[in-house]
């Protein structure tokens, strides 16, 4: 069942951008995609980024099995194509929202959840809220204390290197890219100005750093909730910006969860090892089948 507007509160208009659509929920306009039929997947990005981080690695992971899944693409608040309504300050008034937006394009069917980074964080929240409706649950370097590098990282190391490269490209285009990626190469790069180096919708302005706290109220790490459904946490040994040791601790809350460590790999794990990232989405889609 969907939610009543009225009952709601929720202004709800739909309109086409290109191919995307937008709906307006609480004064938030969301831009969204949705792609293929079956059991929704929803998915929620990291902060800073929009929804390209997860489509086009996730997409090519799940090509043999895209006619069994709804995949559900959004860029948060303030962030991709989205516009804030300025009231969001806390990852409370985030949650509000993703949860309303969950409910109007899933309403109470059963899905499928994926967070990265601060989706991570946010992912965790919704669980607490639709435990019953989520059967599964993908984390993808997730963020676990909020706040710049707050739990424990990795200094910053680079693997692989085309040096030649990454010398011929100029200094602004490369600066981001080469303080997060453990893999600098032309393959890399170009997955990360497709994927990862997006620009901030005309409105969002300072949302991100003047006015968005990205905790929740309450501590989600406090008595956590113990989600006994196939989960998978993939991590990047060398990822500067969440680590992977907290991520780690996880298993005590998740007792059908495989969580994997991957060497190689920073907080792009899915541009950096594909094929890895490619075997553990198929594994963890097997064992929710």
């Amino acid at each position: 069942m969907l939610l009543n507007p009225v009952n709601a509160c929720i202004v709800y208009s739909m309109w086409k951008i290109n191919k995307y659509k937008s709906i307006d929920i609480d004064g938030v306009l969301l831009s969204y995609k949705v792609k293929g039929k079956g059991m929704p997947v929803l998915f929620l990005h990291g902060w800073g980024v929009d929804h390209a981080i997860w489509e086009h690695q996730f997409e090519k992971a799940v090509l043999q099995k895209r006619n069994k899944y709804q995949r559900i693409y959004f860029d948060l608040p303030g962030m991709g194509k989205s516009i804030t309504n300025h009231k969001i300050h806390n990852s409370d008034d985030m949650l509000a929202i993703v949860s309303k937006f969950a409910d109007f394009m899933i309403g109470e069917k059963h899905f499928l959840l994926a967070g990265e980074s601060y989706g991570g964080y946010l992912a965790r929240g919704l669980l607490l809220k639709k435990e019953k409706q989520i059967d599964g649950l993908l984390l993808l370097c997730p963020l676990m204390f909020p706040g710049w590098r707050a739990g424990r990282h990795a200094d910053h190391v680079v693997l692989e290197i085309d040096r030649d490269f990454i010398n011929s490209l100029p200094q602004d285009k490369a600066q981001g890219f080469k303080e997060l990626s453990v893999v600098q190469t032309k393959k890399t790069y170009r997955d990360y100005c497709r994927d990862i180096n997006v620009s901030v919708a005309p409105g969002n302005g300072h949302f991100l750093a003047e006015e968005l706290d990205g905790a929740f109220e309450q501590d989600i790490n406090k008595n956590p909730l113990i989600y006994k459904k196939p989960a998978l946490v993939l991590a990047g040994r060398q990822d500067t910006e969440v680590g992977f040791e907290d991520q780690y601790d996880l298993f005590r809350n998740f007792p059908r969860a495989s969580i994997l460590i991957l060497d190689k790999s920073g907080h792009n794990l899915q541009i950096e090892q594909k094929k890895l990232f490619k075997a553990a989405v198929l594994d963890w889609l097997d064992r929710i089948e």
